[in-house]
C-alpha cells in the first residue's frame, strides 16, 4: 500500500514539474517571438541604456508588462548598478531606476 502512495505522490510532482517548466518555457517562447517583432534591436537597446547611465551593460532581457514589450538593461557604472528599460518599438526609454531590476 506504501508503495502505491509514493508511486502516485511520485507521479503527481513529476505532472506538477512539467507543468511549471512548460510555463517558463511559454513565457520565454513569448519574449522571444515578441523581441523578432520589435524595431529595436537589443544591441540598440544595451547601446542606449549605456548611454543613459554611463555605465556599461552586464544583463538584458525581454519583459512584457501591459502588453508593451520593453528591452529591461542593467548596467553598472560610476552610479552603481542601474536598471533601464526600453520601449522594443520606440527606443524611447519608459522607465529607469537605481538598483537591479524589481519588476
Amino acid at each position: 500500500m506504501n508503495t502505491k502512495l509514493i508511486t502516485s505522490l511520485a507521479l503527481a510532482g513529476i505532472v506538477a514539474a512539467g507543468t511549471a517548466f512548460a510555463a517558463v518555457g511559454s513565457d520565454e517562447n513569448r519574449e522571444a517571438n515578441a523581441l523578432q517583432g520589435a524595431k529595436v534591436s537589443l544591441a540598440q537597446a544595451i547601446a542606449s541604456a549605456e548611454q543613459q547611465t554611463g555605465g556599461r551593460a552586464f544583463a538584458a532581457g525581454v519583459d512584457i508588462k501591459g502588453g508593451q514589450t520593453r528591452i529591461v538593461v542593467e548596467t553598472n557604472g560610476p552610479k552603481g548598478v542601474q536598471t533601464v528599460a526600453i520601449d522594443a518599438q520606440s527606443g524611447q526609454v519608459v522607465a529607469s531606476h537605481p538598483g537591479g531590476e524589481t519588476d
